[in-house]
């Protein structure tokens, strides 16, 4: 289990697993900053979450006025629907395996629901971040590393793109009963050799330690469907069990299983492994896999209930 642990300054520095946009949308470039100034993003990150906190409170204010507000977009995730709606993190060494068709139609169902409540601002700035034009997820996913998250210190058009997209997840967010596991690529620092990763993720990123994706983060529900030409280059997958996000994928088997994460997450690591996969044909896959929560630890050693 993850273990909530001091840890000192890593002399190396500190891994920013989304610090820099990738060669595509389902991959983000990593960076290894000196820990003080990960640190110092960190403050601003905690600073932020506390004025967060404040605007909460505020009195005579709008539920729309204090989300203009909000540094960091408010989780709206509706109660798990029933133990089983749990998607559970796969047990360590174990192969990583196809999402079901029944699973597929289940989130669906809900992104139709959605796709009708969306407005037409929404469902254009989905669009073009996603599919018309792919320099504007770049751009605002640079903005949002850059000010550590925090999208009020972006200039005011950028906020109301962002807080669009905002209101998109909440709407799937607000009508799913069920958790997820997503999986993204991380590349590492181009000083890092194909065959260093392992070690270089183990040194990093070692088990309880906090990650922030200042970031939207564009995944999938099955391992398979984020393979890229640069596998055994130096990327590594990110393995995430979440409530949070918007699937974007399709329900009929073989189809898309596409995710959208919100911005903002914090997770911690729950493990770091070499796993093994089956693709679609048959045929075997093996990625570095760094595993990671956003169910925060707790001191005795045990997560808490999300």
């Amino acid at each position: 289990m993850v273990r909530s642990v001091p840890r000192p300054l890593d002399p190396d520095g500190a891994l920013e697993a989304d610090r820099h946009a990738g060669p595509d949308q389902r991959t983000v470039q990593a960076q290894l900053s000196p820990s003080e100034e990960a640190q110092e993003r960190e403050a601003d990150r905690a600073g932020a979450r506390e004025l967060d906190d404040l605007v909460e409170t505020m009195k005579g204010r709008t539920r729309a006025g204090k989300d203009r507000d909000r540094a960091f977009p408010r989780e709206t995730t509706a109660p798990l629907g029933h133990p089983l709606k749990a998607r559970k993190l796969p047990e360590r060494g174990e192969q990583r395996v196809k999402f079901s068709a029944r699973q597929r139609s289940e989130r669906s169902r809900v992104k139709h629901q959605v796709e009708d409540r969306l407005s037409g601002t929404q469902h254009r700035e989905l669009d073009q971040m996603l599919r018309e034009d792919p320099s504007r997820w770049a751009e605002l996913n640079d903005a949002l590393s850059e000010a550590a998250g925090d999208v009020q210190q972006l200039p005011e058009p950028q906020i109301r793109s962002v807080q669009r997209v905002d209101r998109a997840i909440q709407a799937y967010e607000e009508l799913n009963d069920r958790s997820h596991v997503i999986y993204t690529n991380v590349q590492m620092p181009a000083d890092v050799a194909p065959l260093e990763v392992t070690g270089y993720l183990r040194r990093h990123l070692q088990e309880g330690t906090p990650v922030a994706f200042d970031r939207f983060t564009l995944g999938a529900h099955t391992i398979t469907e984020i393979e890229t030409s640069r596998e055994g280059h130096g990327t590594a997958v990110f393995e995430i069990a979440t409530r949070r996000g918007m699937y974007l994928g399709q329900s009929g088997s073989g189809s898309s299983t596409a995710h959208l994460l919100p911005r903002g997450l914090k997770l911690w690591v729950v493990s770091t492994q070499v796993t093994t996969y089956r693709r679609a044909d048959g045929t075997p896959g093996w990625r570095d896999l760094v595993t990671l929560s956003d169910t925060p630890p707790t001191t005795t050693g045990k997560e808490q209930s999300a």
